[in-house]
């Protein structure tokens, strides 16, 4: 079976039991063609959102946080997103809105805890994509990256309560990777059918299916990967390493496969990887 038949096979079996991926919200949408529009500025985007707490609570929270290096003090919505950028602040109320289309009040406790690791490996592929200088993933490809990484968790976890379980009672991160096999499904290939639903970049999407895949660039390739969604999975990956180390969880497949891996798909050597081990971290704790 070829990595295309597959990955078909395994889109099928997710449909087949019965996951329903959920359409755009209509403030996405919205959202979508606003940022289409060469005219529509910061005042536009603040009123869309002006009224819904969570996208303009976000939008305060990030702009006041280090990862950005903003240092500016903010006195209206407006310019919290002139600060950001339109197209930051756009990978953010992307971000939230899946936060919002996914959410699932059976399952709160997994959820938040999915949501908070990625939000915080968000902001970590956000300082090694800037460390790395890869020009070609900017602030809100990453951003989008660590936040949609894991999105298809959450559908899981509607269907399938063994992953909400898991999610909300293991003292670690799961083994997510042994429950897809157990369950014969794919939380990364239920990722993508979200992010291709909801026309993320083609290099996301990409990123989203094979951020597990080890040392098959040339399979990859073949499957449609070009090298910037092969060094989206290796940020990706470090980002999660960081994670890991910093906060003292298991670290075992960074040390077996992904330092290596990262150092190759990023062309960088161990003394590099080390200065941005010591020189890239959060000032925080998981929740």
């Amino acid at each position: 079976m070829t990595h295309e038949q597959e990955n078909d096979h395994r889109i099928q079996a997710i449909l087949a039991s019965g996951i329903k991926i959920p359409p755009m919200p209509e403030t996405l949408l919205r959202l979508n063609t606003l940022l289409n529009d060469a005219d529509a500025g910061p005042a536009e985007l603040a009123e869309l959102i002006r009224d819904d707490g969570a996208l303009s609570g976000a939008v305060y929270r990030v702009v006041s946080s280090p990862v950005f290096g903003l240092r500016a003090k903010i006195n209206s919505l407006p310019h919290a997103i002139s600060l950001l950028g339109m197209t930051n602040t756009g990978a953010l109320l992307r971000s939230e809105a899946l936060r919002g289309a996914l959410s699932d009040p059976l399952h709160t406790k997994a959820l938040e805890r999915l949501w908070s690791r990625s939000a915080k490996i968000a902001e970590l592929c956000v300082l090694a994509a800037k460390k790395a200088h890869l020009r070609e993933i900017g602030a809100d490809l990453a951003f989008m990256l660590g936040m949609f990484h894991d999105c298809g968790l959450a559908l899981l976890c509607k269907r399938f309560p063994t992953y909400a379980q898991a999610l909300s009672e293991s003292e670690t991160w799961p083994d997510i990777l042994e429950m897809d096999h157990r369950h014969q499904l794919s939380h990364a290939v239920a990722g993508q059918m979200v992010a291709k639903n909801w026309g993320l970049p083609d290099d996301l999407i990409f990123a989203i299916r094979h951020h597990h895949e080890l040392s098959l660039d040339n399979e990859l390739v073949a499957a449609g990967l070009n090298e910037k969604a092969l060094r989206l999975c290796a940020v990706l990956n470090f980002a999660i390493h960081l994670y890991d180390q910093q906060f003292a969880l298991d670290d075992h497949e960074w040390d077996l496969h992904w330092a290596n891996e990262t150092m190759r798909r990023l062309e960088m050597d161990a003394g590099e990887l080390a200065n941005w081990e010591s020189e890239t971290h959060l000032d925080d704790t998981p929740k």
